[in-house]
């Protein structure tokens, strides 16, 4: 195979975690491949590492850029990109070194323009691994198959930091800039577009769990970006895809209850800052009660919750469904 991937590193930050993650890729059992670290801008020694790879290895280039964000980065990745792939890795995450290879193989073997391993989490105080999402085993499934697996967490999800993409998938798209949760609104699209996708139940990659990542933040604007990203994925999937509409709408209304926690439980001050965010969300949820209440991937308790979300009750009814074993609602 002389297939040139191109893996691109949006680097802000991690000083403490990027020799590892770039040694990782650097030892990758897959030889032709490009490294493009993109130093967006980071304040800490991170792009003194950056330029001291690049002199050391012919395979990797370095683009400094003022700071943008994720997405800007990864685009900016894309455009500089001369690999037939595309691999996108985290700078605070490493792969196992077989991870390219297995990939590369993958879409051969299937003749498929997108391939996708599995990950372990890793525990950021221990150094524990533990199984991720992986899907359940080898095989080839097509596009609205994969979606709804990703709507359903079932053996994938929306991150494109498990999966291989043909170059030519990135021609009419980039990420959002200026959100997270950036791979939400991406992956759907061009999976669906793809047609066909390699599954390989093996766990590849290292998902570093840290707080003060972009998704652990505290309640801000950028909290209702999940939720924001999951309507229009389930416009579309309605117009377009009614084969995995209830699927979308699983992963909905997930993404509903999720910042409507957050709304319930924050602080007074926060509250009402984000009252009309509260409002809309409430709203949006008892749109879908008639779905959460047919729909077996919810138990009883998953009901409850929705419904006293959607009401705005969570927060002084929870301590009444406290168990014995000191499990909450």
């Amino acid at each position: 195979m002389e297939d040139l991937i191109s893996v691109i590193v949006p680097v802000y930050k991690v000083e403490k975690y990027l020799r590892k993650c770039v040694d990782s890729i650097l030892c990758q059992t897959y030889p032709q491949f490009e490294l493009i670290l993109v130093d967006d801008g980071s304040p800490d020694g991170c792009g003194t590492i950056c330029d001291e790879y690049a002199a050391q290895d012919s395979r990797v280039r370095v683009i400094h850029k003022p700071n943008g964000g994720l997405s800007s980065a990864r685009n900016v990745g894309i455009d500089a990109a001369k690999g037939d792939y595309l691999y996108f890795v985290d700078s605070d995450d490493w792969l196992e070194p077989e991870a390219l290879m297995v990939l590369i193989e993958a879409v051969h073997k299937y003749d498929v323009p997108i391939s996708c391993i599995g990950n372990y989490d890793v525990n950021i105080e221990t150094g524990e691994k533990t199984l991720g999402i992986c899907p359940k085993k080898e095989e080839v499934i097509s596009g609205e198959e994969m979606v709804g697996r990703i709507f359903t967490w079932d053996g994938c999800d929306s991150a494109v930091c498990d999966k291989l993409f043909r170059r030519e998938l990135f021609r009419e798209r980039r990420f959002p800039v200026g959100k997270i949760c950036e791979d939400i609104p991406v992956t759907y699209r061009i999976l669906l577009e793809a047609g066909r996708i390699a599954m390989v139940d093996k766990p590849l990659y290292n998902y570093l769990r840290r707080p003060g990542s972009l998704s652990n933040g505290e309640l801000s604007e950028t909290s209702f970006h999940f939720s924001e990203h999951t309507q229009e994925i389930y416009t579309y999937i309605r117009e377009h895809h009614p084969a995995v509409l209830p699927q979308a709408e699983f992963f909905r209304v997930r993404s509903l209850a999720h910042i409507l926690f957050k709304l319930d439980m924050a602080r007074p001050e926060d509250r009402a800052q984000f009252a009309h965010r509260h409002q809309e969300a409430r709203r949006a949820m008892r749109k879908h009660i008639p779905f959460i209440l047919g729909c077996p991937r919810f138990d009883n308790r998953e009901r409850l919750r929705c419904v006293l979300l959607s009401m705005g009750v969570y927060s002084i009814l929870r301590p009444l469904f406290t168990r014995d074993n000191g499990k909450t609602l």
